[in-house]
């Protein structure tokens, strides 16, 4: 079963990052307090790295794409977004958290 928890807030992202073991993030490219790059800096930050994906607007999709890459984001897809796209997000995310070479990999 996946849980869903909503964050309105650059703010309530960082304190829920900070209390709660989460498997995967998807995080708008502009929230109401910050930008993404704020919360993929908090997330790098933890032992247990967790997998962030930034959906981004259609206007400046390839400069925000490699950004949002080299700043740690596991996958960027632009809005509007098929259900498909966040559910092969997902699978990719799950796989990767859940694989015996990654967590070694992390651990070295």
């Amino acid at each position: 079963m996946i849980e869903t928890i909503v964050c309105s807030s650059l703010r309530d992202a960082r304190a829920l990052v900070a209390r709660q073991e989460l498997e995967l993030i998807f995080c708008e490219e502009s929230l109401p307090d910050g930008p993404y790059s704020d919360l993929l800096t908090v997330v790098r930050e933890r032992t247990r790295k967790i997998p962030v994906v930034v959906v981004i607007s259609d206007a400046n999709r390839d400069r925000t794409h490699r950004e949002a890459m080299e700043q740690g984001a596991f996958e960027v897809i632009a809005n509007p977004c098929s259900r498909q796209d966040v559910q092969w997000a997902m699978i990719r995310a799950m796989d990767l958290t859940r694989s015996p070479r990654t967590a070694q990999r992390t651990e070295n």
